[in-house]
């Protein structure tokens, strides 16, 4: 018996030392993980606290550090605020300066997505990785491992490789070697094929068979040559395809109808989604193997165009959720790391189309605001079961910092920036509608409730036309323009439905006032005292220095409470179809985020000291007990009361 122990002792080191300890924790003292619910504001989750509704989280701050004072930066807008999280560091640092932005010595209109772009200084998890610790990230924004700064262990989208589609389906008999594989002879074969038209792949297609029986059995495959697996209508089905030059790929799909009225049936394709699993020897096949392919988020404009019922809907959002979930909690116990950062986007996705709760939004009445805020209230329940999950999975030695990157405000209006400037002569189109560089002077990058405005100045950009004498007039001629309090003289809100109750609005620094119905229309009245924009700052300017970059526009536009910055618009002030948005000043309250701290070194109780997302990242660093890097502009928040 004691041989055997010594033998069995002997082959465990024997097999722990063959594994490599840079990626392992040697001596685990617990992992301390940031999780982000993106759009998860503090008004709001107060809020649906107060409705029963976040449980999880309730049991959660009742053993944590919570903030009731805590901001983000400026803008307030998902990939900036993730990249100051992830660094200690502003957007002047990190280069991350909006969701989309023009980057210096590029043609005018080849923007940049915010959350595709190498961070201008290293993320904790590099860093600590630098530092000998593991770490993990699960599809949080600006953790791209195929950019210089991954993690030891990352999970990220590959992107959106075909967009989805509600496919009609028209069958036709077939007599081939499928049918041999039928258990029963002589069953007849019906077979509707789709086209998935796959980016760079446009030959790929999908196979749909239905037996010509009493009770038809229907089976999809992806090779012609297979029968497939057997399906029903009532189920959505995983598609993995082997596509060269790719880790794992696939889309759900979901069949609509009546099988045994073949003219009825149809297939709702999700979007095709590419992963991107990076690790050590065997993570990636491993990640795939467990889990599958990176899914589709949401399917949000498939529910909007009736493609697929709020219930389908749900299911997709709840099958994202439960996937990052399961995947961070896999790699939390079975690699250890010191450090895992991951991510939750419902959230900010419901409340961009469905907060309803300001009765200057077009559409507003009680039926709409019901549904939406069931809608919303939907999306709050699967943060706080997520929350409840992941505390479940709490050791005493771990760490747990639950956050957010911003709040949503309600929004009624969308303004074009570019359209202004059209009109202005500032911004030129040719005949297909889209910028002409030869001839723009200036443009607009907007995202969310903000815009960054570049003068197209030659020398500067990819074929720049402002002279570099003429740079300081084209900027002051932008400015002057957006102050203009009567820019939009021609536009109002109908005050002609006198029966309904009217309330005042606060617009911007001025504090502008006027009264209008409850239910806004939009006319070509004239109303005067109108500013929709808050704020019109210039290079130079110390209000601008938090994003001084060559990522940031020579001008930025900051709209007051209410009003998105659309990139495109027949008019230059239109309602809104999106009726949630960010991207302001991060001290309004509606935009200030959440923030609790859990672990064995986290004093519990409120937090109302002033802390700004530039304090997580250094907050982090004292947690791992390495030194933070020189160009963190945060401090660390424990301590502070």
């Amino acid at each position: 018996m004691i041989k055997k122990m010594i033998i069995t002792i002997i082959l465990i080191l024997m097999s722990s030392s063959a594994i490599d300890e840079s990626v392992y924790a040697i001596e685990s003292t617990g992992t301390i993980s940031v999780v982000s619910f993106d759009g998860m504001g503090y008004m709001d989750t107060q809020r649906y606290k107060n409705k029963g509704v976040m449980k999880n989280l309730e049991e959660l701050e009742r053993k944590s550090a919570y903030a009731t004072n805590f901001i983000t930066v400026t803008p307030s807008l998902t990939a900036p605020s993730h990249a100051a999280m992830a660094t200690g560091a502003g957007p002047a640092k990190t280069g991350i300066v909006s969701n989309s932005f023009h980057s210096t010595g590029e043609k005018v209109k080849d923007d940049q997505s915010g959350f595709s772009q190498t961070l201008g200084v290293t993320p904790i998890w590099k860093e600590a990785r630098n530092q000998g610790k593991v770490t993990a990230t699960v599809a949080f924004p600006d953790s791209n491992p195929d950019n210089a700064s991954a993690a030891t262990y990352a999970v990220y989208s590959g992107g959106t490789l075909a967009d989805a589609k509600l496919h009609d389906l028209k069958f036709t008999s077939i007599d081939d070697q499928r049918i041999e594989t039928l258990s029963s002879g002589g069953v007849g074969v019906k077979e509707a094929v789709i086209a998935l038209n796959i980016k760079n792949i446009p030959s790929k297609e999908l196979y749909v068979l239905v037996t010509d029986e009493k009770e038809p059995a229907i089976y999809l495959s992806t090779d012609k040559k297979e029968l497939g697996q057997q399906v029903s209508t009532k189920d959505w089905i995983a598609v993995d395809l082997d596509l060269p030059d790719t880790e794992s790929t696939g889309f759900y799909v979901k069949l609509k109808g009546d099988v045994d009225n073949l003219e009825t049936l149809k297939l709702f394709q999700g979007t095709v989604m590419g992963s991107i699993y990076k690790g050590p020897d065997g993570f990636a096949e491993t990640i795939s193997s467990e889990f599958g392919f990176y899914p589709s988020p949401d399917e949000i404009d498939a529910f909007k165009e009736g493609d697929i019922t709020r219930k389908e809907y749900e299911q997709v959002s709840e099958r994202f959720t439960d996937w990052v979930t399961e995947v961070s909690l896999f790699i939390k116990e079975q690699y250890t790391p010191d450090l895992l950062f991951y991510y939750y986007p419902h959230l900010d996705n419901e409340l961009h189309n469905f907060l309803l709760i300001d009765p200057a939004q077009p559409g507003f009445d009680m039926k709409t605001f019901n549904k939406n805020e069931g809608y919303v209230r939907w999306a709050f329940q699967q943060a706080d079961q997520a929350i409840g999950r992941i505390n479940s999975a709490l050791t005493p030695n771990d760490h747990l910092l639950i956050v957010s990157d911003h709040g949503v405000e309600p929004i009624h209006t969308r303004l074009s920036p570019n359209k202004v400037l059209e009109e202005a002569g500032l911004l030129v189109k040719n005949e297909n509608g889209t910028i002409d560089a030869s001839k723009t002077k200036a443009y607009a990058e907007a995202s969310g409730t903000i815009a960054h405005i570049y003068v197209n100045l030659k020398g500067r950009e990819k074929r720049g036309i402002v002279k570099p004498e003429e740079f300081e007039a084209v900027k002051s001629q932008i400015v002057e323009i957006f102050k203009d309090s009567t820019l939009f003289s021609s536009f109002s809100f109908n005050p002609s439905d006198t029966g309904v109750p009217a309330f005042r609005l606060l617009l911007g620094k001025k504090d502008f006032a006027y009264s209008y119905p409850l239910v806004p229309k939009f006319s070509t009245h004239s109303q005067s005292s109108f500013q929709p924009y808050e704020k019109v700052w210039e290079k130079g300017m110390p209000e601008y220095d938090g994003m001084a970059n060559d990522n940031s526009g020579d001008i930025y536009l900051s709209a007051a409470s209410g009003y998105l910055m659309g990139k495109d618009a027949r008019t230059a002030i239109e309602p809104t179809e999106e009726l949630g948005s960010h991207g302001g000043d991060p001290t309004r309250p509606r935009l200030r985020p959440i923030l609790y701290a859990y672990g064995p070194k986290v004093k519990t109780g409120e937090l109302s000291e002033r802390i700004s997302m530039i304090d997580i990242a250094p907050s982090v660093y004292e947690l791992l007990g390495i030194p933070a890097p020189e160009f963190v502009e945060g401090s660390s928040i424990w301590g502070r009361r």
